[in-house]
């Protein structure tokens, strides 16, 4: 046995020893059944091991000092020499050394009880474990080769027979193994039947019946048939064992602020009411009776969606809201863009704000409201990476789902209207007559729980080793800094929202109320006529990115309505409702005041006309009616005018005289003028007078193309 060093002082007689060089890659295989170090054994194996590695290191000693130092040559390790007490004082001192512990003589000095304390075995004894010590081979454990075999004992013979077991198996392969979950007695029951119909048969046969197994057995039967995660995969599926027993993550996933995110959205255990504030107690007692059905519909529960810094386990945005769907996920990805200082302030918060940064890399499952096109193009427009992972698998993101799982167990469980993890888990509190809290209240209290509290508590995730989150914030600040920042006209092309506009000489006009402009974009939109899209911030309304068909860049616009400066749209709308609310007995009053001076002006204008008798400056309903259908008329009646230098028709051949006639030769023809006034007057020119039921003595002048073919020849 290679092995030990020891020295020997001549002068006081003491023995020091050199630890052994113990190679772990050996191993005592054969005795040990298998097991190869020491570490594989229990605790009360080892220290035995360690005891008897002591006695062997005493004895060789004891032979050194006695063929060395004494002279014995014919001394010899025996059963006979281990047993002389001189020989067994000698080895105990050097064993209480080696060991460390007190070590006695024998066992007779030991008191009843049951305690833990060493003493020298019998020289057989010490023979036996002597003998097992010099068979050792280099590299083997010494410890684990000198331990007690106390792993091996017991009787291994099989209780049950192997005809049963075999039942056994069958049983749980044909009931246990169910997603239903059925239970032991249920498995029980059917091995009864088998054995009772196998006995049946082993009596044709003349074979011992075989025996009706307890519960223990059946589940003992099938500890050894599955682990714990194989069973629960036959009874609860696969998803959820991986999600009670998959691994989660034991790396570092990020070293920047904003590098890596996660977020997710979650059903809150929680009622709330949806009562509008201010609107309740407005309405008489007959309407509140007649909606209250209507306020039972309301109350329900609402959804929560987080994002998270894995770098630093800061919460960057959340979001409250009624249906999880692609808006909710759009607000959440700019409230983790912008500055948080905004809600500090207003909520009163003294933690520290999260600022605007930018996101490198973006996880989420596939939610409907968080795996849709529109998230993933805004993702994808200010270049986010963006991974998605299974539903309802905790393992893929296990950094939001642990927020989810502290948000409620040290905040949502205190709330009014908390309903519990699961149904049926509190059956004597009333959820639903408790949601009190409306959809405001709930965000004041999660804002004031992720800025304040959250990031002030302990963390021992990995890579956290006990840090607040706040403090690891700091720290990543001022050593890495942030994720790099977006450029705001990009931020609200892609995460805000989009109108089609006409803009003028004011600039554009948004929501009815806001007006933008900037020096650049009027000077762009000299050259352009037609419609831009403007985007907006609804959380920031001071500034809007216009963009203009075929022009390159982006013009960034400022709020020329001061007076909604610094507003969100929801303040802005909140704002403008205000303004147009009133108290229905003062809308009556003010509309009739209205209809009043606008009746007494009418009468008023009305009388003056007619008493300065002033033209009709309208028609009424019939006249409008006649002049229009003579306007729209296919052909009209001309009524015919003679002039005064024509003869009538048809006495051209008779008259010698009268107006526009000419006598020839005479010098005045050159003039055109009648050389004497003639006296004969023309004949007047007939008008033509149309009555009901009588006729005209001329057919009228017909204007147009001839009704039929040849009607001129």
């Amino acid at each position: 046995m290679a092995g030990f060093y020891s020295a020997v002082d001549t002068k006081s007689g003491a023995v020091t020893f050199a630890p052994s060089q113990l190679l772990p890659e050996g191993s005592a295989t054969l005795r040990l059944g298998g097991l190869s170090v020491a570490s594989q054994l229990s605790e009360q194996q080892q220290a035995y091991g360690r005891f008897h590695y002591a006695l062997c290191r005493a004895i060789d000693e004891l032979y050194r000092h006695r063929t060395t130092i004494e002279g014995q040559t014919d001394f010899k390790i025996s059963i006979g020499t281990l047993s002389d007490p001189a020989n067994r004082k000698f080895i105990r001192p050097l064993v209480e050394a080696i060991f460390g512990e007190r070590v006695y003589l024998g066992a007779s000095s030991l008191k009843g009880g049951l305690q833990q304390k060493w003493f020298l075995y019998q020289g057989r004894t010490l023979k036996k474990y002597y003998e097992i010590y010099r068979g050792l081979q280099d590299g083997d454990d010494v410890v684990a080769g000198l331990a007690t075999l106390d792993h091996l004992k017991g009787n291994e013979t099989p209780r049950l027979p192997l005809r049963l077991k075999e039942l056994m198996t069958e049983a749980w392969e044909e009931i246990g193994l169910d997603l239903k979950g059925p239970s032991a007695a249920n498995v029980h029951g059917y091995l009864t039947a088998l054995i009772n119909r196998e006995n049946r048969q082993r009596a044709l046969n003349e074979l011992p019946s075989l025996p009706v197994p307890s519960h223990q057995s059946v589940l003992r039967h099938r500890k050894e048939l599955l682990t714990p995660t194989e069973y629960m995969v036959a009874t609860k599926g696969e998803r959820y064992a991986r999600n009670k027993r998959g691994r989660g993550s034991s790396d570092v996933r990020a070293l920047m602020i904003g590098e890596f995110c996660e977020m997710d959205e979650c059903r809150a255990s929680l009622i709330t009411s949806a009562k509008a504030k201010g609107y309740w107690q407005t309405l008489s007692e007959d309407t509140k009776k007649a909606m209250e059905w209507a306020d039972e519909e309301i109350r329900s529960r609402l959804s929560i969606l987080v994002m998270i810094d894995i770098a630093t386990r800061m919460p960057v945005g959340w979001v409250v809201s009624e249906q999880p769907k692609a808006e909710a996920t759009m607000q959440l990805l700019r409230m983790a863009t912008r500055d948080k200082t905004r809600e500090k302030r207003i909520y009163g918060c003294e933690g520290e704000a999260v600022p605007a940064m930018g996101l490198g890399m973006v996880r989420n499952d596939n939610g409907t409201g968080l795996r849709n096109a529109e998230v993933k193009s805004a993702l994808m427009g200010i270049a986010s990476a963006n991974t998605d992972v299974r539903t309802h698998a905790s393992a893929d993101k296990p950094y939001v789902e642990r927020m989810f799982g502290t948000t409620e167990s040290v905040l949502l469980k205190l709330l009014h209207g908390y309903t519990g993890r699961k149904a049926g888990e509190l059956p004597g509190y009333d959820a639903k007559a408790s949601g009190v809290l409306d959809i405001d209240l709930l965000y004041e209290i999660l804002t004031k729980f992720f800025i304040d509290e959250y990031p002030s508590l302990k963390h021992m995730g990995v890579g956290m080793g006990g840090r607040r989150p706040t403090e690891v914030f700091k720290e990543l600040n001022e050593t890495r800094g942030t994720f790099r920042l977006l450029n705001e006209d990009r931020r609200r092309i892609h995460l805000g929202w989009p109108f089609k506009l006409k803009p003028n000489d004011e600039g554009v006009r948004v929501l009815e109320g806001l007006f933008y402009s900037s020096d650049e974009f009027q000077i762009a939109i000299e050259r352009y006529q037609g419609k831009v899209t403007v985007y907006i911030d609804p959380d920031d309304l001071n500034f809007a990115t216009a963009v203009i068909p075929y022009d390159p860049e982006p013009y960034t616009l400022r709020l020329q309505t001061t007076v909604f400066a610094d507003l969100t749209v929801s303040e802005l709308l909140e704002l403008m409702t205000q303004y147009r609310r009133e108290n229905p007995e003062l809308t009556t009053l003010y509309e009739d005041r209205i209809a009043k001076v606008r009746l007494e002006r009418h009468d008023q204008l009305k009388k003056i006309g007619v008493e300065r008798r002033l033209p009709k400056s309208y028609v009424s309903v019939d006249e409008a009616r006649k002049r229009a259908k003579g306007l729209f008329a296919s052909s009209r009646l001309v009524q015919t005018h003679v002039p005064l230098d024509t003869v009538a028709p048809g006495t051209l051949d008779t008259v010698i005289s009268g107006p526009g006639i000419l006598p020839i030769g005479d010098a005045s023809v050159i003039d055109h003028e009648p050389a004497v006034p003639v006296s004969t007057p023309a004949l007047p020119a007939r008008k033509l007078k149309l009555k009901a039921g009588k006729t005209s003595s001329e057919p009228p002048v017909r204007l147009g193309r001839p009704a039929q073919k040849g009607e001129l020849s």
